[in-house]
């Protein structure tokens, strides 16, 4: 391999509205001064006088869109290649015009302030580091939802999201997606053949057991979750239940989990259009079942589906479920009332404390020894702890949390529950393996994943994971391609930072506003370290800054702004020692999320930045200026040189089409 190395960054949750900023520069016009406007048009018009050539119809369209920090942000979706660099050009042009001046020193603030009117993140934020990275390479914008993320093709688009959007990060193609999979055989019917899922349930019910299972609120259509969960699914198990096995509905069990962050903070109970009233949505559907009285447990994510190991948000999850420690309600109408009245009160559903909803008890429903529990969430990563809990994995727990820095006592763990338990998806090998934890659609490991390839054309080389551990499964077991281990134990070696946590008075993810740096300053440390002494080929590192900020959206906008603040300051000093130490550079985003005023994350498109410690890089010319996040790896691998092993590899595999849509492109001309 020759002696070239890269640095990937993956800045998670950061993408770009077009609406949005469409609507930013028709007001920051608005409200430019004559003087500076007509200034503008001036240079603009001089700029197309020598480009005869351009797209832009007149000065104007030119002025106006240099009004925004990043030039690519302008470009239409999927704009035809040459009519993109074009543009590029022109913008490049005019801003080398207004060099030496204060033109477009004032014309950013004035675009700031309505940026901070809108409450659009990324430039309202006093942060032009990456802004002026982005201009000065190539940067092209990259599809990061729906069908390009392996979901359904469905219409809005699947909002992206970290699991999957790492895992095409690092994927020679397009890595299909579980959701799908099982969508596929709830279509086919064989979801109601599905031996783990068909076998815990018939077990149960032969046996006048309980059946409880837990389900995430949410994933109705493409723009409201399914990160975690998907409606449809929960419509296939109830029928399997109901239908197919005539479960008694006494002898169900169900906990709803509220989402609050990957949909709109009250959406329980709120409804917009189709997004939203999910309360509503199931006191429907467990009707068509005369099954009501099967919702057992209400609780809010950030308690039931804890991914940070933080040892009160899991007991707190457990003792609901096991212990009937909650506060208790009646019926679906009480449930409303205390909804509404905690919302009311300024609480969003992912904060909501365990309640117990009571039809005909005394006393909430309790897990009992034996019982059956199902997962019907498909993400790994906010799944493990809750499952290694009620599974007694107690040594499981102890170092997954120990890794954190974390210290657990364990004095609520009940180990004798021997519950018959069943995930819709594999959360963790350990947990099947050792404790019993079956998985109705095993985990597949993607065959063409960069990372698992690497020993093979580097056998003598490591690369380094970098991240916090609120994003630990980011920089491991996603960026892998579903792989909780290297293929080589020689190959990997990974710096995760324990997050801020109960000290620092982050007691769950809702939190995370009151550190809005979180570990930017100790990853730059890592990365800086690692780059000075040249000694890995490939790191990858997780800024996770504009993700876990942009899920407290809209209630925590300064957070925001200074969490992307945090980050551009990072980014300044990163790319200023690759450069130092003659590293190339891909930053990337996983999905889209801070640059849209919602808590939950978008399916705009993001940016890709490829950066030469020398000259500037060149387009690898294509149909349109677009990308999508499996051309990144094919990237990394024509910087490194080690293209042509890449193709032998997907040749050798024999189900792929090289050039076709679903395979990656390098975005960059061969070096």
């Amino acid at each position: 391999m020759p002696e070239r190395r890269v640095l990937l960054i993956v800045l998670d949750g950061l993408g770009y509205s077009r609406d949005r900023l469409s609507e930013l520069k028709e007001e920051s016009w608005r409200h430019l001064p004559d003087s500076l406007s007509s200034l503008l048009m001036t240079q603009a018009d001089s700029v197309l006088k020598r480009g005869p050539d351009s797209p832009y119809r007149s000065p104007q369209d030119l002025a106006m869109d240099a009004l925004l920090p990043v030039a690519a942000e302008n470009l239409s979706e999927n704009s035809v290649f040459d009519d993109a660099t074009s543009r590029l050009n022109a913008l490049e042009a005019l801003t080398a015009a207004s060099a030496g001046t204060e033109v477009l020193e004032n014309v950013a603030g004035v675009v700031r302030d309505q940026a901070k009117r809108m409450r659009y993140v990324p430039v309202a934020a006093n942060a032009g580091h990456l802004a002026e990275i982005r201009n000065a390479n190539l940067t092209i914008p990259t599809s990061a939802s729906g069908r390009w993320a392996g979901f359904e093709d469905v219409d809005p688009p699947v909002q992206g999201n970290s699991d999957t959007g790492h895992q095409q990060i690092t994927n020679l193609r397009l890595a299909p997606q579980l959701p799908m999979e099982i969508t596929q055989s709830i279509d086919n019917g064989s979801f109601f053949r599905n031996p783990e899922l068909a076998g815990i349930v018939s077990r149960a019910v032969a046996d006048r057991r309980p059946i409880n299972f837990t389900y995430l609120l949410s994933g109705v259509g493409g723009s409201d979750g399914r990160v975690h969960s998907a409606w449809n699914h929960l419509e296939a198990f109830l029928r399997l239940v109901f239908e197919v096995h005539e479960a008694d509905p006494r002898l169900v069990q169900m906990q709803a989990i509220l989402d609050g962050r990957d949909s709109p903070d009250t959406s329980s109970m709120d409804r917009t259009g189709d997004i939203g009233g999910y309360i509503d949505r199931l006191e429907d559907l467990l009707g068509r079942y005369e099954a009501e009285r099967s919702l057992a447990w209400v609780i809010g994510r950030n308690q039931a589906m804890d991914r940070d190991y933080r040892e009160p948000n899991v007991s707190a999850d457990y003792a609901s479920l096991v212990s009937g420690e909650c506060e208790t309600v009646r019926g679906f109408s009480g449930l409303k009332r205390a909804l509404s009245k905690f919302h009311k009160d300024g609480g969003g559903d992912g904060d909501l404390p365990a309640i117990g909803v009571l039809h005909h008890d005394l006393d909430p429903k309790r897990i009992g020894p034996g019982d059956a529990f199902v997962d019907l969430n498909f993400r790994a990563d906010r799944q493990r702890a809750k499952v290694a809990a009620l599974a007694g994995a107690r040594n499981f727990l102890t170092r997954e949390s120990q890794s954190r820095g974390r210290g657990w006592d364990f004095d609520w763990l009940n180990s004798n529950l021997n519950l018959d338990i069943c995930g819709i998806a594999d959360y963790h090998p350990e947990l099947g393996t050792r404790y019993g934890v079956k998985a109705a659609f095993p985990n597949r490991p993607h065959r063409d994943n960069l990372l698992a390839l690497f020993p093979s054309f580097a056998p003598n080389e490591q690369y380094l994971l970098v991240g916090e551990s609120v994003k630990e499964l980011h920089m491991g077991y996603f960026l892998r391609g579903r792989r909780e281990a290297p293929p080589s134990s020689n190959s990997e070696i990974r710096n995760i930072i324990p997050s801020f946590g109960e000290q620092e008075g982050v007691v769950n993810d809702s939190d995370v506003y009151k550190v809005p740096l979180m570990r930017s300053t100790e990853i730059t440390n890592s990365l800086v370290e690692a780059m000075s002494a040249r000694r890995y080929s490939l790191i990858c590192a997780n800024l996770a800054n504009t993700d876990m900020l942009g899920h407290l959206l809209p209630r925590h906008f300064e957070a925001a702004v200074s969490g992307y603040e945090a980050v551009d300051v990072a980014l300044a000093r990163i790319v200023s020692v690759a450069r130092d130490f003659g590293y190339h550079v891909v930053i990337t985003s996983d999905h889209g999320n801070v640059e849209d005023d919602t808590s939950s994350h978008s399916n705009n498109d993001v940016l890709t930045t490829v950066i030469s410690p020398r000259a500037r890089l060149i387009a690898a010319r294509r149909e349109v200026y677009q990308a999508k996040l499996f051309d990144v790896s094919w990237t990394i691998g024509r910087i490194l040189g080690v293209e042509d092993e890449l193709k032998r590899h997907m040749a050798a595999t024999g189900d792929a089409d090289v050039g076709g849509p679903d395979v990656g492109r390098p975005i960059v001309e061969p070096i």
